[in-house]
């Protein structure tokens, strides 16, 4: 761990992990520079205050110069883009510009099991933590999942199970876990990295500082993530394949979680035991079985705990029956990849679907092919609407509606009685709520108030 005793260091962006960042340093008697480029509204200011309790200095509504040539580096938020101009100014100064991810390796001994995707990350990461954390060992979850990873150092972790976005990984520079967990790719987040190529090479920058006694758990189910090249030992996993001819692995076995680990063959339990619908939840739950079983934990101990995890909010959340028709959230479905494997969790089942928001232009080709095949209704909401509606009628799936508010969606999403009814937008939020949670809790809300005007007899 460093003296950071005087030591100066600038934080760019006063969001959660930029908060726990400076708590941090200043704690170990680091002097720190906190630049937000928000205005200076009632959230921020109150923010503001907070870290210059702790003795930092703090401006708002912009980069000064001041800012960026007061650190010996940069801590930036990972929602700042390389190409933006802060960034680009404190390069030119020579400053090394870091992630809280990277600022973490460096101050801890305790073994980072790092994982990312472009969908899938926050589950899998939450999965693995919870049996990590049920058989003992103190390994919480991290990172992007909404919990800073420096604000988890202080705990003297056994691990730390850590969401790493590409957005922390394009500013990693040493950081090696001793697992990392690539899931899948598909194109999200193109105008920050400024192309789907510079997406995957922040994405592979997860194995560039591995070691041979490291791990990488790798999905063959992906055609990307398959061909990745590691220094570290692989232990691959695959809902679909087969993986006979693999050392060690993690799969399905006749509708069974299974793993292969020290040439002894495992099962885990069957997939329909799972509380996690779909079968994006049965490669996330065997990515975290590979990872149990590489820190040894007992084949046991991944059985009963792996059937007792029920899944995180607003990622396929079951939220209330009314009048037979059953209300699930999915609202963290904020690309068109991720709802489809929502779309399809439910097989036969046709699903009534809620989709919409703030359109991220990617291409719909394959969305609308899976709701033709696995959904009765689609109803549409928010900036995309009109784009996702043309695509839907052009793919030949006419069974859309256009509505102006998510209650209104509710209510029709009940009327129809056409199947479960299902929040999984496609889209990001920010055209009608602050976030995808947000989003995710008015559903909730709607919902359950549509629950409690219903008479007893029709409730579940």
């Amino acid at each position: 761990m460093t003296d950071w005793k005087d030591k100066k260091v600038t934080i760019l962006g006063l969001g959660r992990s930029g908060v726990a960042a400076a708590q941090y340093l200043a704690a170990r008697g680091a002097k720190v520079f906190v630049s937000e480029s928000a205005p200076a509204d009632d959230e921020r200011q109150a923010q503001a205050a907070e870290v210059e309790r702790l003795g930092c200095k703090v401006e708002l509504g912009g980069h000064s110069d001041d800012a960026v040539a007061f650190g010996c580096f940069v801590l930036t938020s990972p929602g700042i883009a390389p190409h933006s101009a802060v960034i680009q100014k404190a390069r030119a100064h020579g400053k090394e510009v870091i992630s809280d991810v990277e600022l973490a390796w460096r101050e801890t001994k305790a073994p980072i099991l790092a994982i990312t995707g472009t969908n899938g990350k926050s589950t899998t990461c939450a999965l693995l933590s919870f049996i990590l954390e049920k058989t003992g060992r103190v390994a919480p979850a991290c990172g992007n999942i909404g919990v800073p990873i420096l604000s988890q150092l202080d705990k003297k972790p056994d691990y730390l199970v850590a969401e790493v976005s590409s957005y922390q990984l394009e500013y990693t520079t040493n950081f090696a876990p001793k697992i990392a967990v690539w899931l899948n790719l598909t194109p999200d987040h193109v105008d920050w990295h400024q192309g789907l190529d510079n997406y995957r090479r922040a994405k592979q920058k997860l194995f560039a500082n591995q070691q041979h006694n490291d791990y990488a758990v790798l999905s063959m189910d992906d055609p990307v993530v398959r061909t990745q090249l590691t220094r570290s030992e692989i232990f691959p996993f695959s809902s679909e394949m087969n993986l006979d001819n693999m050392v060690q692995a993690a799969f399905v076995s006749n509708d069974f979680l299974a793993y292969r680990i020290r040439a002894r063959n495992r099962l885990v339990c069957a997939v329909s035991e799972l509380q996690i619908l779909g079968r994006h939840n049965i490669e996330n739950a065997l990515a975290a079985i590979a990872c149990a079983a590489i820190v040894d934990v007992q084949p046991q101990e991944i059985e009963n705990y792996i059937k007792q995890f029920k899944g995180l909010e607003h990622r396929l959340e079951y939220v209330a029956t009314i009048d037979n028709v059953a209300y699930y959230n999915d609202s963290k479905a904020t690309n068109p990849e991720s709802a489809i494997k929502a779309i399809e969790s439910f097989g036969a089942k046709k699903i009534v679907l809620i989709a919409g928001g703030r359109d991220k232009a990617t291409s719909l080709d394959e969305f609308v092919h899976a709701v033709r095949k696995y959904a009765a209704a689609v109803i549409l909401l928010g900036e995309a609407k009109e784009r996702f509606e043309k695509a839907l009628r052009e793919g030949g799936f006419n069974d859309v509606h256009v509505v102006a508010s998510l209650e209104e969606a509710v209510d029709l999403g009940g009327k129809l009685k056409l199947g479960p009814v299902v929040l999984s937008p496609a889209c990001a939020s920010f055209d009608m709520f602050k976030d995808f949670e947000n989003r995710g809790r008015v559903f909730k809300d709607i919902v359950r108030a549509r629950l409690d005007k219903m008479a007893p007899s029709v409730q579940s």
